[in-house]
């Protein structure tokens, strides 16, 4: 009776083309293995677990935040004064994002932190994302999804109903993407009142992320 699967030599007489791809040779080869076998005698792998994985989350940690201040290394600095800006809501009215404490719509007595999340209509993980944005506690906290790269208003609109996102969303324009220096999708800032950012950041986030980075000051 045939074998269910494949063995290595099927797959080269089937694909032999891969034989001059680089990356496959290496994962047909035993080489995963034997990085395996390595990380498995790594003398700290005998370590209680109670010591092990504490140490294990640290550096878990500490590459994610490496990771996220490289990709959020072109977006404008913390301490910095976001900009200001009139934009229009999916319905027609204007907000204008004016960080003085006496003038303008933004803030209000009632809000001192502002959640600035910039999307695309056609980025994948703001698809993922943006929902969360619908559980975040709003006491003391506004939050504004700001539409970039779109072609049309219907297309934000379809976007936005689609994953169902109930919030208040603007209608962003070229300049305001160059004033916030995005570069990738979801990006997004967090504001104090006096208009100074106290955090960015590029890429997906999780409810409880952003939670944190808007209640940490």
């Amino acid at each position: 009776m045939p074998s269910a699967l494949p063995t290595r030599g099927d797959y080269w007489y089937v694909m032999p083309a891969w034989r001059s791809i680089p990356i496959c040779n290496i994962m047909s080869s035993n080489v995963f293995q034997k990085l395996s076998d390595a990380y498995r005698s790594l003398p700290y792998k005998q370590w209680p677990r109670t010591v092990r994985w504490p140490l294990e989350l640290l550096l878990l940690i500490l590459l994610f935040s490496l990771a996220s201040s490289w990709v959020s290394r072109h977006m404008l600095n913390t301490d910095d004064i976001a900009p200001t800006a009139v934009l229009m809501t999916l319905d027609g009215q204007s907000i204008k994002l004016d960080w003085s404490s006496s003038h303008g719509d933004l803030p209000s007595p009632q809000t001192s932190r502002t959640l600035l999340y910039f999307f695309a209509p056609w980025c994948g993980i703001c698809r993922v994302s943006m929902p969360g944005l619908n559980v975040i506690p709003t006491d003391n906290l506004r939050i504004y999804a700001v539409a970039l790269d779109f072609n049309t208003q219907e297309e934000v609109e379809q976007f936005v109903t689609d994953v169902g996102y109930e919030g208040t969303v603007l209608l962003g324009t070229d300049r305001l993407r160059d004033q916030f220096q995005i570069r990738g999708y979801p990006s997004y800032y967090v504001i104090d009142d006096q208009g100074k950012i106290r955090h960015r950041d590029q890429g997906l986030s999780t409810p409880p992320g952003l939670w944190l980075r808007t209640h940490s000051f």
